[in-house]
């Protein structure tokens, strides 16, 4: 009687030992390194995704509906103080700037999604026209060595310019994020930088939406899915000097 006790008391045990060691397993399984409190600066890019006179300028097309939010956040100085900071660190900047030929024959006018067959409909983005053109403030000097990456066709950054090439030939592993818009063309550069294993860093400060509640909701549950979400002066504070 006394054995079939124990045999009855053990064979209760024996799952909850079993529990101990798989969760104790899980634990060291899920073990992560801490996250990265400093960045090289020579592993580090810093790419503005469409900051052309459609979006910036007075007169662009696109810029009546950023006008209020623009000068409400500031952001065009902010993202150009954060430019000059990141090019006197030594941080490899990239403008990326979309456009299309005039008549349009790299899109398919014929695919359902409304995007391409937008802007053909607005005879928008043609290259060489001033619209596309990058934002003045933040055209490079003679002596600064940012990259420029125009006439873009894609939503996301890295289409048709080669950008991912260039990065892995810089030894670059962490991109700083920032440019119009954060619902749309930011945010698709974002999770393809991801997908190609870069580490990503959205900067909330050099961003901007025509659809602010849309784009702060996603800040707050979708960007930190992908990337470190910070404000460009604590992006900066990052960089080892």
């Amino acid at each position: 009687m006394i054995k079939a006790r124990q045999v009855l008391i053990m064979l209760s045990i024996l799952p909850l030992c079993l529990l101990y060691i798989i969760n104790a397993k899980a634990q060291s399984l899920i073990s992560l390194p801490p996250l990265d409190k400093q960045l090289k600066a020579e592993e580090t890019a810093l790419i503005l995704i469409d900051f052309q006179n459609t979006f910036t300028s007075p007169g662009g097309e696109t810029y009546p509906h950023y006008e209020k939010i623009l000068k409400d956040t500031g952001m065009l100085d902010k993202t150009v103080s954060l430019v000059k900071k990141a090019r006197e660190l030594g941080i490899q900047v990239i403008e990326v700037t979309e456009g299309y030929t005039s008549d349009y024959r790299e899109l398919d006018p014929g695919n359902g999604a409304g995007f391409h067959r937008a802007q053909i409909l607005r005879q928008a983005w043609k290259s060489g026209t001033w619209s596309v053109d990058l934002y003045e403030p933040l055209k490079p000097g003679p002596k600064d060595k940012d990259i420029l990456l125009p006439n873009r066709i894609t939503v996301n950054g890295f289409g048709n310019n080669g950008l991912d090439t260039i990065l892995r030939n810089k030894g670059i592993k962490n991109i700083a994020l920032g440019g119009f818009s954060s619902e749309g063309c930011v945010y698709a550069t974002l999770l393809a930088g991801y997908d190609l294993g870069y580490r990503m860093f959205a900067l909330t400060d050099a961003m901007s939406s025509s659809r602010p509640t849309l784009a702060n909701l996603m800040l707050q549950d979708r960007y930190p899915q992908y990337s470190r979400v910070l404000k460009s002066d604590e992006f900066i504070q990052m960089i080892s000097k």
